[in-house]
């Protein structure tokens, strides 16, 4: 047997194949009376029977509707069954003789023969496979096949064609099957056929000889009802004249023939009561025939039962005779190839040792394995710190050569100076030595000049961020000042500022962890540049790119992950409310309604999380877009102030090239400038990063919501779904009650003891016409 029939899917398949063969194949097509939607439609064998006259044109279906009118009875329904599943067996065995014998081979082994004899759930299923192999092996094989890939599902399609794949196969093990059993089973099935012969040798004899009894008591039986209507004729006929004969002596004057008559009415009355006493005789003999009859007819249907029992032994005996031949020829070859049993017991051994040493390889192969993940995991870190390490360099070389050029720019610089400082010199002593009284001790000094460090340093990014951080709190705080109002304001302030001090708390623990993984990264690179030199450039690069891929691939892992936990949440309702339909189908209605209440507020409660924790990922990428808009709009303005700086500089710059002079500030302010642009460039990065970050969620989020809400409209149609399902199924037990109940009553009424069973009976009823009583 094949394993997959085992399979729902598979069973489902079958039945659907089967029902649209019913419907597109059948002579009598759209007969929507015999159906093949669930097992117990197959069990009585109509279903079979209604296949092999689609596909065998030389079927005749009589003998099985004879069967099934003579077990229609419930007391019958097993021995009709398989009395039944019998008659296709034999049909179909000459079918596959003639038309299609690569399927003989499944249907002649025992195991069929077993489910044939003992029809279980599995073996009607296996029958059914049998049926589709021939249909789709026989010669006139098209019109199926195409009925498969064109009537059926996709899905139905799949499992059929796998059910054609292990056909071949089938038939190889039953034939190395029927072989070994062959070779078990000879001895024992030559007694078992003998035995049967003898049986049936008994059989037939005791089936003739009813047979011949019958015929003799049905043709007595006639005889004596045709003298029997011959009798009450002639009785009436006596009545009629007794009464004349009465009336006449009561009528007549003279008494001269009423001695005569009287003679004549006591013969009459002799004669009538010797008639009534045969009569009498007549009906109980008519009523034992009858019995008789009834008891004859039970032996005669007992007599074909055998009959095809006797055919059943016969083709059996056939079969175990064609077994003991190939016994037979198998004992000659078993002798024949006994060299090949020792050369097998070789190779056993020989096996034995394989196997021990492809265990010994498959735990060095394992050892292997072990270590290649470890080195692999080795060659992972080191490429992270070659990352890490190239990054690290470029970067050094990035500040080294801005380092050199602000070096020679402050050395230019300082020369310019001493030659400024030279000149003022110059013309001090000049002045001094024209008129001492124009250098006065009392000339006030300029301003100590301050370096662009100093600056850089007295603007920082923090005393930004601070200013930033003050202006939001007096906007929030005016806010509030304005909107104090009620207790609900109140409620909803608390609340607000609860939120606000999370978000601060949940900033400063991101802030935290990224300093600290910072910090710790800087100091292994900073180890890592200073032991390696200039040859690991290249490396470093490699290994960068590499990281860069790596984050990429865990990114999409996590957004994988993420959408799995989604499905498996979806699967998870979706299990919970098919327990509570389940555990509401086995309770009362007011219990199930109580369940199915229950299992609604549990996946409301599901849903409900899921949604506040999707609305707290929203409302935190929420505010931290917030915050990166303010430090856009921050940096906005600040480029503005830039712009103007830079106006001034390059006007600055303009005056230099045209030979004037250049104040010490528009220096500084011009390397401030710089500065400035480079952290202009950083913030835009990171805020393109984190935008990049917020489309992402945002997607997120939406698939998040229209999966929820796909998975509530797929659970309500699964519903409506269950519930018309088990409305159709009790529709059609409804529909199968109501047949059976009609076909046992027509046969009741097919069985009534007043109609005629010979011949002559029905010619005499048809000329007589009289109607029944």
């Amino acid at each position: 047997m094949s394993p997959s029939l085992t399979a729902p899917a598979t069973q489902a398949a079958l039945l659907e194949w089967a029902d649209t063969m019913l419907l597109q194949e059948h002579p009598h097509r759209g007969y929507v009376d015999l159906r093949a939607k669930k097992l117990t439609q197959l069990l009585d064998g109509s279903v079979f029977n209604a296949l092999l006259e689609i596909l065998d044109d030389k079927y005749q279906p009589a003998r099985f509707e004879k069967s099934i009118a003579a077990f229609s009875g419930d007391e019958d329904v097993y021995q009709g069954r398989r009395r039944n599943l019998h008659i296709i067996y034999v049909a179909l065995k000459e079918f596959a003789q003639r038309s299609c014998p690569d399927v003989e081979p499944l249907i002649n082994g025992p195991e069929f023969e077993d489910l044939v004899k003992e029809p279980t759930k599995t073996g009607t299923f296996q029958i059914l496979f049998v049926f589709l192999c021939a249909a789709c092996y026989c010669n006139d094989n098209e019109r199926y096949i195409n009925l498969v890939t064109n009537k059926l599902d996709p899905k139905y399609q799949q499992a059929i064609m796998n059910l054609l794949e292990e056909g071949p196969k089938l038939q190889q093990s039953d034939a190395t099957t029927d072989d070994k059993d062959d070779q078990n089973d000879a001895a024992e099935d030559d007694d078992d056929a003998l035995a049967y012969e003898a049986i049936i040798v008994q059989l037939q004899h005791e089936g003739d000889e009813a047979r011949r009894q019958a015929g003799d008591l049905r043709l007595r039986l006639d005889r004596l009802t045709d003298s029997h209507d011959d009798l009450l004729k002639k009785h009436e006929e006596l009545q009629e004249e007794n009464e004349q004969l009465q009336k006449q002596i009561e009528s007549e004057v003279g008494n001269f023939d009423k001695h005569r008559l009287q003679r004549q009415l006591k013969e009459n009355e002799a004669l009538i009561a010797n008639l009534e006493n045969e009569r009498n005789f007549l009906i109980e003999e008519r009523d034992r025939l009858l019995k008789e009859k009834a008891r004859l007819e039970t032996v005669a249907q007992k007599a074909e039962t055998l009959a095809d029992e006797n055919q059943e032994l016969r083709s059996r005996n056939e079969d175990l005779s064609k077994k003991a031949n190939t016994a037979d020829n198998l004992k000659k070859k078993v002798e024949s190839l006994k060299h090949l049993e020792m050369e097998y017991n070789a190779l056993q051994s020989e096996r034995v040792d394989a196997t021990s040493l492809m265990e010994q390889l498959q735990r060095a192969t394992t050892r292997i394995e072990t270590l290649k993940r470890e080195a692999e995991a080795y060659a992972t870190k080191m490429q992270g710190y070659e990352i890490d390490i190239a990054d690290f360099n470029n970067q050094k070389t990035m500040y080294t050569s801005e380092n050199t050029e602000l070096r020679l720019r402050l050395e230019d610089l300082q020369n310019r100076s001493q030659i400024d400082e030279g000149v003022v010199r110059e013309l001090q002593e000049r002045i001094a030595m024209l008129d001492p009284l124009a250098t006065s001790p009392s000339t006030p000094q300029g301003p100590r000049p301050v370096s662009l460090e100093d600056e850089l340093n007295e603007t920082s990014n923090a005393m930004t961020m601070r200013n930033l951080e003050l202006q939001r709190l007096q906007a929030e705080n005016a806010m509030l000042k304005s909107s104090i109002g009620t207790e609900t304001e109140k409620g909803r302030l608390v609340q607000e500022m609860d939120d606000v001090r999370a978000e601060r708390q949940a900033l400063q623990d991101r802030y935290n962890d990224l300093l600290e993984k910072h910090t710790v990264g800087q100091h292994q690179l900073d180890m890592l540049i200073q032991n390696m030199g200039k040859d690991g450039d290249e490396a470093y690069s490699n290994l960068r790119t590499q990281v860069h891929a790596e984050q990429n691939n865990a990114k999409q892992l996590e957004r994988q992950l993420a959408a799995a936990k989604e499905q498996l949440a979806d699967k998870e309702r979706a299990l919970l409310e098919a327990r509570g339909d389940l555990s509401a189908v086995e309770k009362s209605s007011l219990d199930a309604l109580t369940e199915l209440k229950r299992t609604d507020g549990m996946l409301a409660v599901s849903l409900r999380a899921e949604l506040d924790a999707e609305r707290k990922k929203h409302k935190a990428l929420k505010e931290e877009f917030e915050i990166q808009r303010s430090q856009l709009l921050t940096a906005f303005i600040e480029k503005d102030e830039l712009r103007r700086e830079a106006e001034a500089a390059n006007r600055e710059m303009q005056r230099a090239a045209d030979g004037q002079t250049i104040s010490t500030e528009s220096a500084k302010q011009s390397e401030k400038m710089e500065k400035l642009r480079a952290r202009y460039k950083q913030l835009q990065q990171q805020y393109e990063q984190s935008e990049l970050k917020n489309r992402e969620l945002e997607r997120t989020l939406k698939a998040v919501r229209a999966g929820s809400e796909a998975g509530a409209q797929k659970a309500q149609t699964d519903q409506i779904i269950k519930n018309l399902q088990r409305e159709n199924a009790m529709i059609a037990t409804a529909w199968y009650d109501l047949t059976s109940r009609l076909q046992s009553n027509h046969v009741v009424l097919q069985r009534r003891h007043d109609v005629p069973k010979s011949w002559l009976n029905k010619q005499r009823q048809m000329v007589n016409a009289t109607p029944r009583k």
